[in-house]
């Protein structure tokens, strides 16, 4: 394995900035104004809050690479591996990139020509298809990921960023 990185879309601080709306939230649900009425627009709200955070709680970007070629997966929404293997890679390098712009945020995002999986950050490894598709997986080390490319021994895979 020449690299390796796991990154989650909860930091440690995140949950006590969310504490407070949780536990006005749970008050407000199991205090309702009018005892044995079941208030079910404020049940679904609640379900899907609960839901959401639970998502964005175990929400992860796993990546590997190694002599096969370069491994992912965004967790839950991706439960096995994805491998693009480096014959099928043209290019593999480091960018910057604005996630707002290029994808319109964090996740899962783009179209299948080109697709980006990216947690926080604006720094990724970008994956040239010989299909001419393109992937973008985000990293917080650049610096580790572009030291494993340097390492890899692929005949026919450029790992230099293109000029301009």
């Amino acid at each position: 394995m020449l690299f390796q990185e796991r990154q989650v879309f909860i930091r440690r601080w995140w949950p006590l900035l969310l504490a407070p709306v949780i536990v006005v939230g749970t008050l407000v649900w199991l205090v309702p104004a009018k005892p044995f009425h079941a208030d079910w627009p404020a049940v679904v709200a609640g379900v899907a809050v609960a839901l959401g955070i639970a998502l964005l709680l175990t929400l992860r970007l796993e990546t590997r690479l190694d002599d096969a070629g370069a491994h992912y997966r965004l967790f839950p929404l991706q439960w096995s591996w994805r491998l693009r293997p480096w014959t099928e890679v043209t290019q593999a390098y480091v960018r910057a990139y604005d996630p707002l712009g290029e994808y319109g945020g964090w996740g899962l995002k783009g179209r299948s020509s080109n697709r980006a999986l990216n947690i926080s950050g604006d720094q990724g490894l970008q994956l040239v298809l010989r299909d001419g598709n393109r992937l973008l997986l985000g990293t917080q080390r650049p610096a580790e990921i572009t030291q494993a490319l340097g390492q890899l021994a692929v005949s026919g895979l450029s790992t230099v960023p293109p000029v301009g």
